[in-house]
Parts: C-alpha cells; sequence; structure tokens
C-alpha cells in the first residue's frame, strides 16, 4: 500500500494546488461542437478545450484510444503523483444528454483507462455511455481512468464490463464503473451499472468509483457486480473507499453483488472504507454519510470476513501508525446520518 500511503499522507498540499498550479487549465477557447466519432477522436488534440455533443455517437465496438493521460507534473515530492495538465484533458465537456456506445478499451498493462484517461481541473458531464468494455491494470473505468480536481456528473452507465489485470503497481487497484481514481473531486448525480472483475492482490473498487481520495459523492446510484479475487481490500457498491471525503450524500446501491475470495477486507454496500480527521490541520476532513441506502445487496465473502451495509471500516494501517503517530495510529473517522 505504500503508493496509495504516501497520496493520502500528502492530500491537504495536492488539494490546496488545484486552483494553483494547474490553473492555467481553467481558461477556456470558443466551445467546439461534437458530432461524429472522428470529432470525438480530435479532442486528443486540443485537450484544454471546450466541449459539446451534438449528437449520438456509435463507435461501433471500435477501439478507443482515451482522451488524456497521465504525465506527473514534475519528479520531485508532490508532483509526481499530479497530472500535467498539458497531457490531460483540463477543459470541459458537455454531452447535452446524448450517447456515446459500443467502444472497447485493451490495455492490459496501461493506466489511467476509460473514455477520457485522465482529466484535471475538468468538467466532465451530461451523457450516456452504453456497452463499454474497457480493461487496463492501474486506475481503469468506463468513463474517466484518474479525475484529479474535477467535477464529474450526470453521468449514465448502462452496461459496462471492467477488467483488471495484475502489475507491479495494480496492488492499489483504482478500478470503477464511471471514475476508476478520484483526487480531490466530485461526483455527482451519476447512475452506473456495471461488472468489474480484479484479480488476486488488488483493491479499491467499486461500481460507480474505484479509490476515492478526497472525493466527495453526491446523488449516485450503482447497480452490477464486484468480483474481486483473494487478498483484495476497499469493495463496495458505490465506490471501493472514499479517504478524507467530506460527504457521501444521497448515495444507493441496488441490487449488487459482491463477491470477494480468501482475506479480502474493507467491504461495503456503499463503500469499503473512509473517513479522515478531527484535526483540520491535516486538511483530510472526517466523512459524512447523510441519506445513503443499500437495496439487495448480497455479500458472497468467505466466513468471517466483515462486511458493513453502508461502509465497512475507517483507514488504518499499523506502519503508518508507527511512522506518524497521531491522527493516524487510530482508523479514520466517519459518521452516518440516518
Amino acid at each position: 500500500m505504500n503508493k496509495l500511503l504516501s497520496i493520502f499522507l500528502t492530500l491537504a498540499l495536492t488539494v490546496c494546488l488545484c486552483g494553483t498550479a494547474l490553473a492555467e487549465a481553467a481558461v477556456q477557447p470558443a466551445v467546439i461542437e461534437i458530432g461524429t466519432a472522428e470529432e470525438l477522436a480530435a479532442i486528443a488534440d486540443d485537450l484544454s478545450g471546450s466541449y459539446v455533443l451534438t449528437a449520438d455517437i456509435d463507435l461501433n465496438g471500435a477501439e478507443w484510444t482515451p482522451l488524456g493521460t497521465f504525465v506527473p507534473l514534475g519528479t520531485e515530492g508532490d508532483e509526481v503523483e499530479m497530472p500535467n495538465p498539458e497531457y490531460a484533458f483540463s477543459g470541459s465537456f458537455d454531452g447535452q444528454g446524448h450517447t456515446i456506445s459500443n467502444y472497447t478499451i485493451h490495455q492490459p498493462q496501461g493506466w489511467c483507462i476509460g473514455l477520457f484517461g485522465c482529466i484535471a481541473n475538468a468538467d466532465v458531464g451530461n451523457f450516456t455511455v452504453v456497452n463499454a468494455e474497457t480493461d487496463g491494470t492501474v486506475m481503469v473505468s468506463a468513463v474517466v481512468g484518474y479525475a484529479f480536481c474535477s467535477t464529474v456528473h450526470d453521468v449514465t452507465l448502462n452496461g459496462a464490463t471492467v477488467t483488471a489485470y495484475a502489475s507491479e503497481m495494480s496492488a492499489e487497484g483504482m478500478y470503477g464503473g464511471i471514475v476508476g481514481a478520484g483526487m480531490g473531486s466530485l461526483i455527482t448525480d451519476c447512475t452506473a451499472k456495471a461488472d468489474i472483475v480484479i484479480p488476486n492482490n488488488t483493491a479499491n473498487t467499486g461500481i460507480v468509483g474505484g479509490g476515492l481520495e478526497q472525493t466527495s459523492v453526491v446523488n449516485c446510484t450503482a447497480s452490477g457486480t464486484v468480483t474481486a479475487g483473494d487478498y483484495c481490500y476497499g469493495l463496495g457498491g458505490v465506490s471501493g473507499c472514499g479517504f478524507g471525503a467530506e460527504q457521501f450524500t444521497n448515495c444507493v446501491a441496488k441490487d449488487v453483488v459482491i463477491t470477494a475470495g480468501e482475506g479480502c477486507f474493507w467491504i461495503g454496500g456503499v463503500t469499503g472504507y473512509a473517513g479522515g480527521y478531527e484535526d483540520e490541520t491535516f486538511g483530510v476532513p472526517v466523512t459524512v454519510f447523510t441519506g445513503c441506502s443499500v437495496d439487495h445487496v448480497t455479500f458472497n465473502v468467505a466466513d468471517g470476513t466483515e462486511t458493513g451495509d453502508i461502509v465497512c471500516a475507517g483507514f488504518y494501517n499499523e506502519a503508518v501508525a508507527e511512522a506518524y503517530g497521531a491522527p493516524f495510529d487510530a482508523p479514520s473517522i466517519y459518521v452516518i446520518v440516518e
């Protein structure tokens, strides 16, 4: 868990940089209309543009190249974990209620996999995705692989298969239907129906979002399946985790089946684990769950495996507790409001 833990311990600085180091991405040109598959793919030529979808687009089963890639902002310190906006999608995409359908992404060792691979300080939403099949090794979804300091909203995912493959870096996983990994972002008013399959020794998997750090989830509904191998952690109906998220509000896991092998832990109906710390100097807020519910959520897990209807547990790691002390010497804190 070293890579993910290093992210956790630098969250406050990272989120502060959402509006500073990447502020150049906020300047948007004139709106560009997208009405064909070729025009959709051409977004890759101008990743900071402002786009609107003017028609449904059927990609007819074609292999899709994700829009935006993850290239670190720098080579030292916190910048290693942050996307360079020159390579990530940093503009806006308004689907205007249209549908994008029938695409595949097959990159078994690929990072940041989705219709949009990596977005930074971006706004993406208001469209439906139908029948997507994607695979990769880290930060994989059908829609957005990695959302950094961005908003993903009003996305409906209707039928997707997301498959994860093991690699040296896949222990942290981060697999979801709509967002694979989220950092300092917001996911709101989204609905996902997807089947997600992950191998042994991977983690942070949910049907709406996978590994979410300081990323709130609001008014989202999930249905489908999460199928994990042995020794996996952070599995949930809506998200795999929500570490440091301010809120999970009105989130529903409905008709969800979570299957996990031996040695798996932190498994919840809405999210596997979540929470933050009361000491505000750490910049990792206590997570409040309000109006969240489950409806026909089934756990197929080994005997003795702990699960939770809404959330299973707060984050805790012995190595971190020994190295850093308080507040990391106790599980992160979350509150459930009925």
